[in-house]
Formats: structure tokens, C-alpha cells, sequence
């Protein structure tokens, strides 16, 4: 896909990974960079999405200087207010970064005058309805909704046992999953933790989601990559106390016995600005293949 002429940006969010020395001082040059351009610019450190979020009504961008895990987080507010992001690796291999730090000088002005292409990727929505009011007090978002860009997990906590899981797909009583937990992933998602629980691997522009049982104790418990529309039910038998639901590894949220999840696409999608070929992504998914041998 050949990048394409868009409006030029005006307004650019900055969101870094503070604990790299690296990025802090990136963050810092591309500020005044772009302050220099007349371009109006804020500029955010780690993970406060709370305040990004109430900034974005009026940026065009959010550049992220960071890893995988910066992006995840950046992606779950971006989403909601339809601003893309353009990732800048400060992580390792970086499957969803567009830039190298050495290449921003020379090729984020061309992004800026609108030279690029959209990579927009699917999201996942989960809704928790609780067996009882337990989680009145525990819960992080009070409606019990979560947003996803790689993965929604249901998993054993800290107890070294497994958990039983009741699965449904569009009302089908699937499977019921006697295992470490139930990983629901997007195409995304499928080179995170999916692939190291033998899942398999989609490529980003694929709408389905992957089901993938977590250490099951049945072999024949794999893998069933579902149709985009999917919606899928996930209830914790009895004996499955102390499990936890994770959004993206980011967000936790403590489970009992009894407690349903209903896991559908999102309404929302995530924009990436692109201007390298669509097939980097096999360049990238090879190194990082290479790298767990």
C-alpha cells in the first residue's frame, strides 16, 4: 500500500515512556521542534492516559515514543477519540512502532505534511457481569467494560491451580476449558501472549479474533481462530475463585466463581500512521521469531 496525500498536521500529543533516558530527551527536542513549525503541541510522560484523554479532542496525532506496551496504552484512549498514532521504537523488536529514534528527524516531517497511509486495526470490547456485588468496590471502571487492542484474558491468579471455564460462541455452548486460563485475541494481539501459548499467528488486517486455551489439560483444547462477528461468553465454574480478567496485560480486575464475560469486536478501531510497505510486518514477525529460537 503507497502512502497517500493527506492535510497537513496541525496539532501533535507527545507521549513517552519516562523511564527511558532516551525518549525523555526526545520528547523533549521534538517539542520545541515542533513548536518551531507553528504547530501547536502538548507532551505527556509513562502511562497518564487520564490526562491524554483530555487532550485529544483537539490533536490530530499522538506520537508515542516507546514500546509495544507505550502504544497499548496510548491506543485504548486514542481509539475512543479517532486519533492515530505514529509509534516510535524505544522498546525491542516493535511490532506496532513505524520509526527507528535515528529515522524521526529525517522522515516525521513527512507525516506531518501528510504523506502516509492509515493502518487501522481491530479492537475487542468485554463486558463483566459479576455473580454477586463483590466487585462493587474493587472494580477500576465502574461499568465493568474493557477495551482491548491485543488481547482480553481470563487466567488463574496467584493460586497455583487450574480453573474451569464455560465457553460460548454466538449462543453455542462450545467447550467447557479445564486450564491456566482463556486467552480471546485480536489479530493484533496473536504475536503477544497468544503466540506464546501456541496460538496462531494473524496477520494485523485479519478482523478475526483467536481463541486460545492456556496450558489446557486436554490436548485436543486448541486454538479456533472465530468469524470478525463472533460473540463470545466466557462463565467460571465452581472452584475457579481468584481468577483474574486482564485488558491487554494493562488492566486487571479480580474474578470469582459465577462471574460471565462477553467479548465482542469494538466499535472502536485503531489508526497507525504508515508510510513503509504493509510487508514489513513479515520483516518484523521474522526477527522476532528468530530472537525465541
Amino acid at each position: 500500500m503507497s502512502a497517500k496525500s493527506h492535510a497537513p498536521i496541525r496539532t501533535v500529543g507527545i507521549f513517552y515512556k519516562n523511564h527511558n533516558e532516551g525518549a525523555v530527551a526526545m520528547s523533549e527536542r521534538l517539542e520545541s521542534m515542533l513548536a518551531a513549525t507553528g504547530r501547536e503541541v502538548w507532551r505527556l510522560p509513562g502511562r497518564d492516559t487520564d490526562a491524554m484523554d483530555g487532550r485529544l479532542s483537539q490533536t490530530d496525532l499522538v506520537v508515542v515514543l516507546g514500546g509495544d506496551g507505550s502504544i497499548i496504552s496510548a491506543a485504548r484512549v486514542c481509539a475512543q477519540q479517532h486519533v492515530p498514532i505514529l509509534g516510535v521504537n524505544f522498546g525491542r523488536v516493535g511490532f506496532l512502532t513505524e520509526l527507528e529514534p535515528a529515522d524521526v528527524d529525517e522522515k516525521l516531517p513527512l507525516y506531518l505534511d501528510g504523506d502516509y497511509w492509515v493502518d487501522v486495526r481491530s479492537m475487542l470490547q468485554a463486558e463483566l457481569e459479576a455473580h454477586n456485588d463483590a466487585h462493587a468496590d474493587q472494580a477500576a471502571h465502574p461499568a465493568h467494560s474493557y477495551m482491548a487492542l491485543n488481547d482480553i484474558v481470563v487466567a488463574r491468579g496467584a493460586e497455583p491451580h487450574v480453573i474451569r471455564v464455560k465457553i460460548w460462541v454466538d449462543g453455542f455452548e462450545y467447550n467447557t476449558t479445564v486450564a491456566d486460563g482463556v486467552i480471546i485475541s485480536t489479530a493484533t494481539g496473536s504475536t503477544a501472549y497468544n503466540l506464546a501459548a501456541g496460538g496462531p499467528i494473524l496477520h494485523p488486517q485479519v478482523r478475526s479474533n483467536v481463541l486460545t486455551p492456556i496450558a489446557p489439560h486436554l490436548v485436543a483444547d486448541r486454538s479456533l481462530i472465530l468469524e470478525p462477528n463472533a460473540i463470545i461468553s466466557l462463565e467460571l465454574q465452581a472452584g475457579s475463585d481468584g481468577a483474574l480478567l486482564s485488558a491487554d496485560g494493562q488492566i486487571n480486575h479480580a474474578l470469582n466463581s459465577g462471574d460471565q464475560v462477553r467479548i465482542t469486536n469494538s466499535e472502536h478501531t485503531t489508526s497507525f500512521l504508515r508510510r513503509r510497505s504493509p510487508t514489513h510486518f513479515y520483516r518484523v514477525l521474522t526477527a522476532k521469531l528468530r530472537e525465541d529460537l
